[in-house]
């Protein structure tokens, strides 16, 4: 698939997501808004080497993560010790549950987005990560695996 000529739908499909996304992961709104341009910009540059992406959701999710990930790098002035270190550990990942106000009354609502929102704030980063990942994105175990630079099975558990 060439999508250098539908890159404009893929954009505008897409980078609601990607903005909340990163911004889940704690980033500011202009590092966000310039990492999501590197993306689009790189799978512009690259779009006919792309053709083994089978989901271009989640190959633009991970390539974000990763370009979010670069930039922490660089901004701490990180020296890698241990090539093993996850450097997503060390980023809060933090989102609220909202329901929509034409099926739960505004009380009913509150109450239900208070005890979700209490449930995961018990939830470390990683696992709150896992969860919007799966919940939120609806990605399979796999996908999130990859994402998180776990295991299957770690993502299941997490």
């Amino acid at each position: 698939m060439n999508y250098k000529f539908d890159i404009t739908s893929i954009y505008n499909q897409y980078v609601d997501n990607l903005y909340t996304y990163a911004l889940y992961l704690g980033f500011d709104k202009d590092v966000v808004m310039d990492a999501i341009h590197d993306v689009f910009c790189k799978l512009w540059e690259e779009s006919e080497n792309l053709t083994h992406v089978s989901n271009i959701k989640f190959y633009l999710f991970k390539s974000l993560k990763n370009r979010l990930l670069n930039i922490y790098k660089s901004k701490r002035n990180i020296v890698e010790i241990n090539s093993e270190l996850n450097y997503f550990d060390t980023i809060p990942f933090d989102f609220n549950v909202t329901t929509d106000e034409q099926i739960i009354s505004d009380e009913g609502r509150t109450i239900i987005e208070n005890k979700v929102n209490d449930m995961l704030g018990s939830l470390t980063e990683r696992q709150r990560e896992a969860v919007y990942l799966r919940y939120i994105l609806e990605y399979d175990y796999p996908q999130i695996a990859e994402m998180m630079d776990i295991s299957i099975h770690g993502s299941r558990k997490l």
